[in-house]
């Protein structure tokens, strides 16, 4: 499980714990209302933080993580230049960037982190999605793909399995990495269930904020 962490703690969007290099990619349909407002831009930084889990809307038990900020803006000729470099692609249309990170309260190892970059259009976030898909791949050749739900136009999870020290405990490490319209979000979680209860959990949240900031809405309303 170390070796997942890792992808968080150390490629990071502007050297906070959420990473760029880590991401999945496959494609699954979303069924919701929200669906005409997928090409929505997140032009504005406050659009950027609404979208973002806020610690009010997390589940009972998360809270900041130690050292951890609210939901940061990354502005974006620096998170064009990190997206160029982890990914290894243009990043044509990246307006900006944001970060957070969780964690739970008792058992403080356990961090969640969001990386969200907001794009001009959907032309544009979609390269960026597969680009996470190969990074990945090749990063680590012990992660795997895993089937889950996900309010997304584009959606893929991942898990690594069990270092032998965290076998008996029965937890894995896990990501997903979705498209919502203009948005691609990455989500990594240091310890989740085999059954992937909790990185469900927040996915469902993740996806959620996105689609009412797209509508206009206040997440958090």
């Amino acid at each position: 499980m170390d070796k997942l962490r890792r992808h968080g703690r150390t490629l990071a969007l502007a050297g906070t714990a959420a990473a760029l290099a880590l991401g999945v990619g496959a494609c699954s349909s979303d069924g919701g209302g929200a669906a005409f407002r997928a090409g929505v831009a997140l032009s504005h930084p406050d659009q950027v933080q609404d979208a973002l889990p806020s610690p009010a809307s997390l589940p009972s038990g998360w809270r900041l993580a130690s050292g951890a900020k609210p939901p940061q803006v990354i502005a974006q000729a620096e998170a064009s230049s990190t997206c160029r470099k982890k990914l290894s692609i243009s990043c044509s249309g990246l307006q900006q960037g944001g970060t957070v990170r969780y964690e739970l309260a008792s058992n403080t190892d356990n961090d969640i982190r969001f990386t969200l970059l907001a794009f001009d259009a959907v032309e544009n976030a979609g390269p960026a999605f597969e680009a996470m898909v190969t990074s990945l791949e090749k990063d680590d050749d012990k992660a795997r793909r895993i089937n889950l739900k996900a309010a997304a136009e584009q959606s893929q999870g991942f898990e690594r399995p069990a270092d032998s020290s965290d076998s008996a405990s029965g937890v894995v490490a896990s990501a997903m990495v979705m498209r919502v319209g203009t948005v691609v979000v990455l989500i990594e979680l240091d310890e989740d269930e085999r059954d992937h209860k909790t990185l469900q959990q927040f996915t469902a949240l993740q996806a959620e904020r996105i689609k009412r900031v797209q509508q206009g809405t206040n997440p958090d309303a």
